[in-house]
């Protein structure tokens, strides 16, 4: 069984950066076979180009995204690992999932009539296990209808057919 695990946290020591040191263990414990994409370590560009905007027309994907593509479709789990900021993922995480989950890799639309339907989702044989780091307490984010959450497991990875749990650290600054 191969795990993709995707870490996107700059290099400090912190809860992530534990987070992801516990999951290798358990990986390798395990006897699974794994890889780290580490979004920050390898200075992944997340600004979406002219030529990647599909709704402008265009659809071209990098080699490098391709690659990322490639692994996504080779694995049978995805990890991802990542700090809440402004009640949402790091940049270079949301610039990572647009640029590489695109449509006919990830979801496709069939025509129905005038309108589109739901989108066909290319990716429903993965799962998924989201660690985010939350700084707030619960209750704020119940308050506010958990856009952290929503935002990663329904509108994007749901999106794609993607089965995803999401584990929630909250108060993360306050704890030792």
């Amino acid at each position: 069984m191969k795990t993709l695990v995707i870490y996107a946290h700059p290099p400090t020591k912190g809860f992530c950066s534990y987070i992801l040191k516990r999951v290798k263990q358990e990986l390798s414990k395990k006897g699974e076979s794994f890889e780290v994409i580490d979004l920050y370590d390898i200075n992944y560009e997340p600004i979406l180009k002219e030529e990647e905007l599909y709704t402008a027309g265009n659809d071209k994907v990098s080699g490098e995204n391709k690659k990322f593509q490639k692994k996504i479709e080779e694995a049978e789990k995805l990890i991802f690992i990542y700090p809440v900021w402004w009640a949402s993922m790091p940049a270079v995480l949301k610039g990572f999932l647009d640029r590489v989950l695109t449509p006919g890799f990830a979801y496709n639309f069939e025509k129905q009539g005038l309108i589109s339907a739901l989108p066909n989702k290319l990716l429903d044989n993965k799962k998924a296990l989201v660690f985010q780091t939350l700084g707030g307490p619960r209750w704020a984010y119940f308050l506010t209808g958990n856009p952290p959450k929503r935002v990663i497991k329904l509108f994007t990875l749901w999106f794609s057919g993607i089965s995803t749990k999401v584990i929630q650290i909250f108060n993360a600054n306050k704890l030792t």
